[in-house]
């Protein structure tokens, strides 16, 4: 059951990878922001989140959010398109949000414009974008201006509405002799209703974890197409809870494998990323950790096993921030890692950049000036200069810095490309948040899931890249998954262009050169389009809306959630116009079905189309 789609394009022709490593630009690019102050009531630097978006639309370049920790202001590093950014935080109005900690980007209105969230050590901020390079503050109206000590923020649309929903890690304190219980601070989900405003589900939803978390994460581990969510908490332990798909979450941390001990010691978890290292298709996990770092294998049968030691990538700093990325296009995806310094452990403040060879790593931080000797927590990655490679921006105690990829042609193959791919839901979330992408060349498979709040207290560019080597000469497929149920195929996809824009069931893609700003349009005319079921959830009965655009054969068949036909509606030869088909629940035999999850696939002409609906009695 896919969607497909044959679309040919041409190459755009490949920049060459030129220079030496990776060069601080940080100056030049005026991204250095002056010297964050430490905290004066514990002595210690929380420090800051940061996060990468094109929030003025203006086609290719990412912009920077970084909270302005310490009593700061924060950041909003316009990207000028030159190499050169412009700090705009004020005239937009977003400078001001006190004792902030972490941000994510994120269109919670489905308007087309990336809206703004800070967590702080206090009233949360939510900041509507306007489309005019302006904000407002609509925190109180929207209802999720949560008073605790926020700090890692996620977004992800976990109840399959279309609108994206919001939870908020919350950090307390740690017992101590003075204050051997210290009041919980409850993590938060706010569903998003879709009419500007939230609902907080925290208790309903089974999610309110009231550990000392740094960060959580949506991604789906298992592969049933619902986020689900993990959780980090500081002096352990660590939580994994199961998207049932009633709105509902199961913790099933201990049957997953993920143990609150390492080394006989708590956890003291911080940062998380998600990536598929391995290219076995499922997701993997990594955690930073005050000790042993933590990379979390997934087994495909709903289990994890730690792996960090065995691959080598069991970092020995104070680890905050991490990203897997493939910063050489190779295919494969590394890991960045952030470390600094804490309560004087004297442990490393150097960061690491892994190397993927095949599934074990290679810390090549030294070799490739990324080390960033300085006490860092926040970072973001996305390619800030359009130039066919992740950058990296990291922020530390000293100031932060704008590490600008110039790949070595030596280092490794001089034949590495990559594409970019945004994302555009339509009947899905606007963002696209969730799609899982799976890109197939040869015989390399690489598969990404489009997540919104990674690393530590901030977030990576909502791109998703894909690197290639020589066979990237030959033709491919891109399957999208989306959160909505459709999923789509295209085929005989040529690699080697820039930036490609998907736009859900719209039968299109944009491609988009970043020198000029220049687009391209593909596709064809369509024949036919299917519509969501009505209504949904619905019990015993719906009806699937279709519209045909000339005279055409129709067929739609129901199966169920393991693939099996429940029910085939041959609907012969129709002419142009809207069209309705009535299903009353019951199977080939007469019989009422049992409640789930099914999917319908309509057929018309040459177009294909699975939509997911819902039953439930």
């Amino acid at each position: 059951m896919r969607y497909r789609l044959i679309i040919f394009f041409m190459f755009f022709g490949v920049s060459a990878l030129a220079a030496s490593t990776f060069n601080d630009v940080s100056l030049t690019a005026n991204v250095y922001q002056r010297e964050t102050p430490v905290d004066t009531e514990s002595g210690a630097w929380w420090g800051p989140g940061t996060a990468a978006v094109d929030f003025d639309n203006d086609g290719c370049w990412l912009d920077i959010f970084v909270v302005g920790d310490g009593g700061l202001p924060n950041a909003l590093y316009l990207n000028n398109g030159d190499g050169t950014f412009t700090d705009v935080a004020a005239e937009a109005g977003v400078a001001n949000t006190p004792n902030g900690r972490g941000c994510v980007w994120f269109d919670y209105n489905n308007d087309g414009w990336r809206d703004l969230y800070v967590t702080c050590d206090g009233p949360n901020f939510l900041f509507e974008n306007n489309g005019d390079r302006t904000f407002t503050d609509v925190s109180e109206y929207a209802g999720v201006a949560d008073e605790k000590h926020g700090t890692g923020p996620v977004v992800a649309d976990y109840d399959h509405n279309g609108w994206l929903d919001i939870y908020i890690a919350n950090w307390g304190r740690a017992p101590s002799l003075l204050n051997p219980n210290p009041p919980p601070k409850t993590n938060v989900l706010y569903r998003n209703r879709g009419d500007g405003t939230f609902q907080e589900v925290t208790g309903i939803a089974g999610v309110d974890d009231d550990g000392i978390a740094w960060g959580a994460i949506f991604f789906d581990y298992d592969g049933d197409t619902w986020a689900d969510l993990f959780v980090a908490n500081d002096h352990g332990p660590d939580k994994l809870y199961r998207n049932r798909g009633d709105g509902t979450f199961a913790d099933v941390s201990e049957q997953s494998g993920i143990v609150t001990e390492v080394n006989g010691r708590p956890t003291g978890a911080m940062g998380l990323c998600v990536g598929d290292y391995d290219n076995d298709t499922d997701l993997d996990f990594f955690i930073t950790n005050y000790d042993a770092d933590l990379l979390w294998r997934n087994n495909g049968d709903g289990t994890f096993t730690n792996v960090a030691e065995a691959v080598g990538v069991a970092n020995e700093g104070v680890g905050w921030y991490a990203s897997f990325v493939d910063f050489d296009n190779d295919g494969w995806r590394d890991l960045y890692v952030v470390n600094g310094d804490v309560d004087g452990s004297q442990k490393t403040n150097r960061n690491r950049l892994y190397h993927n060879q095949n599934g074990h790593f290679v810390d090549r931080a030294e070799a490739l000036n990324v080390t960033v000797d300085a006490v860092a927590r926040g970072a973001t990655t996305g390619d800030f200069d359009n130039d066919g490679d992740v950058d990296f921006y990291v922020v530390s105690n000293t100031g932060n810095t704008l590490l600008q990829n110039n790949l070595d042609r030596g280092f490794p193959n001089s034949n590495h490309r990559r594409i970019k791919i945004r994302l555009i839901g339509t009947a899905s979330n606007r963002d696209g948040i969730g799609t899982r992408v799976t890109v197939k060349i040869g015989n390399q498979v690489q598969t990404q899931e489009l997540i919104c709040g990674t690393g530590f207290l901030g977030s990576d560019s909502l791109e998703l890249e894909f690197g290639f080597g020589p066979e990237s000469y030959q033709s491919g497929s891109i399957t999208l998954a989306w959160p909505s149920g459709i999923v789509e195929t295209y085929h005989r996809f040529s690699y080697g262009g820039d930036v490609y824009i998907f736009t859900e069931a719209r039968n299109v893609v944009t491609a988009v050169e970043a020198t000029g700003k220049k687009t391209t349009t593909w596709g064809k005319i369509k024949v036919a389009e299917v519509f969501q079921n009505y209504p949904n959830p619905f019990n015993p009965e719906t009806w699937i809306p279709y519209q045909l655009f000339e005279s055409t054969d129709v067929h739609i068949s129901i199966y169920s959630q393991t693939g099996e036909l429940v029910r085939d509606f041959d609907l012969g030869h129709q002419k142009h116009g809207e069209k309705t088909l009535y299903w009353d629940g019951k199977n080939r035999d007469g019989e009422p079905v049992a409640s789930g999850i099914y999917f319908y696939q309509f057929r018309a002409g040459n177009i294909e189309s699975v939509r997911k609906m819902w039953l439930m009695k």
